[in-house]
Parts: structure tokens; C-alpha cells; sequence
């Protein structure tokens, strides 16, 4: 295996064309890429390593101080290319993006290297700018473990609420809390509003405070049942009504509150206040973000979860206006493949109704689908899951290090 190494074996300046070669200079431990002036540039350092061991998994790490660049994110990046022995590319990635402080950018991947891999590249560029330049520094390569199983059993868990009154309406889902316990599920989603779903009234009649008796009988159920749950009811924040999302691990209870950004026109009309953050939960399986019902019309949160780190979204939904007549049960599952590929996230959705409910995985591929004879539907979800695409590297990967998130400051400014 290979041991940490701080110096590459060797380095040559790179560019795709001649016209665009920036100005580089060596003197190990510092590659210095800069613009020579010129339009798009796009250049700048090969690093290699040899005695690779195919088949193993290896961290590369470096670092950047740019200077003089308008749009530091789209201008300094890295990949890692492995080479087979006849001097083709075996695989590669973009090294993500990892934390900024004292002007310095982290950039670090881990990844297996493949099984006819010969040796490594780290490419350090300077791309796309006309003036500035970047100073990468500690640049390593070494072996590491190969990352260990993540895994859960994530279940939907629906049906007929009886919407004679708040408190029945929880006696019920205490009840589907346990039969996704019974059926070997470690989280559960709920449907939204459960609460007061079916009741009649306002919200703001069934509106309760969090925490308050039914979010601490719902914690009590998971409790119980030692099985962390996902679900939404009417909160009463002083003055406010809110549609709250709430996640509930079984041995601490409530750990994240997510408030429904979009509203459907009938709650606003109705007086309920929208959120304004799309927070991402820290649980013992891995990161989770929520969205409720109309957030699935808006593709910003699910895009702002997963850049956040979410790797499963949960999301109680009652319906989707865009899944409608004969083919609306086809649409909708349309609607959340989609969501859930272009974000490369696996997503849990649960339909009040009990009729409607999937699990769908990174690739947009259904996993689950709800029985509507029990409201249940399970499924394994592998956090690990990555799919290739046709030129390399992997999806995730590729949503991550191609986006250029400098450019889309337009969207922050519609309605201006």
C-alpha cells in the first residue's frame, strides 16, 4: 500500500490547447498556476503518482490560495485521473470542495482505484478567467480503508385517518409507527398534517405547539418502538402557524424542524406562515433533509438539501398538482424519479391517501411503492449507492463538480 506522500513523483505543466495555457511555475511544495492575460484560460499542473495498488482505495487532498480571480469557484478546481498501461484514462473525479478559511480552498476525494490502473494524476487548474492566478500547496496521496456499509430500512406508512379529532388522528399514527416497526424499519415516514388531516376546522383549531402533548406522544411511540420517524402537523408558533416537518430519533427525540417553505394557495388563504430555511438533520444513519407536499412543485429545495449534504429526503405530500387525470398516478412517480436523480438522493415519500407512496433511489429508479392494502411499503437504502456514468467518474460526483454555482446568481434575483 501506498504510504502518505507529501511530494508527487513527478509533474508537468498541462492544457487541453496551446492557446490556453496559463503561466506555470514549480518549486515543490508549491504549484503556482496564473493567467497570462489571454481569454479562458484553462491550465495548469499534472501531478503524478506511481506504485499504485489496483483495487485499493486511496484519499487524494490539496490545497489552493487564489488571488485575483472574479469567480473563485468556477476558476480553481482539481480531478484525479487513473491511467491504465496503455496511457488511457481507467477512470477519474473531480475532487469535491471541502471548507474555505484564511483565503485557503480544500479540495479532497476519496475513491478505489481501478482494477487496471498503473499510476495517478491530480490536475490542477486554472480555467475560464483573464486574470488571477491560484497557488496549490500539500498536495497528498494516500491508502485508506475502504469505506465501511451504511445502510437503513426506511419505510412509508399510511392510510385512513379517522379526522374525528386531533387526538384520534395520533392514536392513529402511533399505530403506523408500529406497523413500520413490525416491519423491520429503523425510520418511517409519515404522511403531512397528521394531526389534523381529515379534521375539520382551520389550522389554526388543530395547530399545537412543538413540543407539546401530540409531537411528545409521537416521540414516545418511536420511543417505544425504537424506530425514528419522519412526519408533519400544524404548529402553533405564538401568533404563527406553521406546516412543520419534524424528524424524531428514537433515544432523542425531536433533532430537526423543518417549516414548509412553498404553500399551497389553500393554506395561505387559510393564514399559515411559510418557512424560510431548508435545514439538513445530522442522524445516526447519515444526513437528511424534508420537504412537504407543494415544496415538490419548486426544484430549488430539493437542489439546496442536497448540495448541503442530504443524502435522503423525506417528504409527507398530500398531493401534486401537476399529477392529474389518467395518467396522474404515472406522472406523479415521474415527478419524484426526476427529483430524486437530479439530485442524486434517495427519496421517501408518503402520501396521505394511502394509495400513492414511493422509495426511489439516486438513479430515479423506484424501489417501493406502497400496498394500498396496508399503507405499507419498505425498502433498503444504501447511502454507499453511486452510479457510473458513460465517460467516467459517477454521477454524484459529477452533479457536484460541474455545476458552476457562480453563474446562477439570477435565480436569487427573480422578482427583483
Amino acid at each position: 500500500m501506498l504510504e502518505t506522500s507529501i511530494s508527487p513523483g513527478q509533474w508537468e505543466p498541462w492544457s487541453a490547447r496551446p492557446e490556453l495555457m496559463p503561466k506555470s511555475v514549480a518549486a515543490p511544495p508549491y504549484w503556482t498556476v496564473s493567467s497570462t492575460g489571454g481569454p479562458s484560460c484553462h491550465g495548469g499542473w499534472d501531478l503524478d503518482w506511481h506504485h499504485i495498488t489496483p483495487g485499493s482505495w486511496y484519499r487524494v487532498a490539496v490545497t489552493a490560495r487564489p488571488s485575483g480571480l472574479d469567480r473563485v469557484r468556477d476558476s480553481v478546481h482539481a480531478e484525479l485521473i487513473w491511467w491504465d498501461k496503455r496511457g488511457k484514462r481507467a477512470n477519474w473525479a473531480h475532487l469535491h470542495f471541502e471548507q474555505a478559511e484564511n483565503g485557503l480552498l480544500k479540495f479532497a476525494h476519496e475513491m478505489r482505484a481501478p482494477a487496471d490502473a498503473v499510476y495517478a494524476t491530480l490536475r490542477l487548474m486554472l480555467r475560464w478567467t483573464d486574470r488571477g492566478e491560484v497557488v496549490w500547496c500539500e498536495p497528498h496521496l494516500r491508502a485508506v480503508d475502504p469505506p465501511g456499509p451504511r445502510k437503513l430500512t426506511a419505510a412509508i406508512a399510511t392510510g385512513e385517518f379517522p379526522g374525528e379529532s386531533v387526538e384520534k388522528n395520533v392514536a392513529f399514527a402511533r399505530q403506523l409507527i408500529a406497523r413500520a416497526a413490525d416491519a423491520g424499519a429503523q425510520v418511517v415516514c409519515l404522511p403531512e398534517c397528521v394531526t389534523t388531516w381529515r379534521t375539520k376546522g382551520l389550522p389554526n383549531e388543530g395547530a399545537r405547539p412543538i413540543p407539546g402533548p401530540e409531537s411528545d406522544a409521537l416521540c414516545e411511540e418511536a420511543t417505544r418502538r425504537k424506530i425514528d420517524v419522519v412526519g408533519s402537523i400544524y404548529e402553533l408558533n405564538g401568533r404563527l402557524i406553521h406546516n412543520t416537518g419534524l424528524y424524531i430519533d428514537a433515544d432523542r427525540g425531536i433533532i430537526g424542524k423543518y417549516r414548509k417553505v412553498h404553500l399551497a394557495v389553500g393554506e395561505r388563504w387559510k393564514g399559515v406562515t411559510p418557512g424560510s430555511e431548508f435545514p439538513v438533520f445530522q442522524t445516526r444513519y447519515g444526513k437528511v433533509g424534508m420537504l412537504i407536499c407543494y415544496d415538490s412543485v419548486m426544484g430549488e429545495g430539493h437542489r439546496i438539501l442536497a448540495e448541503k449534504g442530504a443524502e435522503v429526503l423525506f417528504m409527507p405530500i398530500m398531493g401534486d398538482p401537476r399529477a392529474v387525470g389518467d395518467p396522474a398516478l404515472e406522472n406523479w412517480r415521474q415527478i419524484m424519479r426526476v427529483r430524486s436523480m437530479d439530485n442524486h438522493v434517495w427519496f421517501v415519500v408518503c402520501q396521505n391517501v394511502g394509495k400513492w407512496g414511493l422509495i426511489t433511489r439516486p438513479d430515479g429508479q423506484i424501489v417501493a411503492e406502497v400496498d394500498p392494502a396496508t399503507g405499507i411499503a419498505t425498502a433498503e437504502l444504501d447511502l454507499n449507492f453511486r452510479f457510473e456514468s458513460w465517460i467516467g467518474s459517477d454521477f454524484q460526483n459529477r452533479t457536484w463538480g460541474e455545476r458552476r454555482p457562480d453563474l446562477y446568481g439570477e435565480l436569487a434575483g427573480e422578482g427583483e
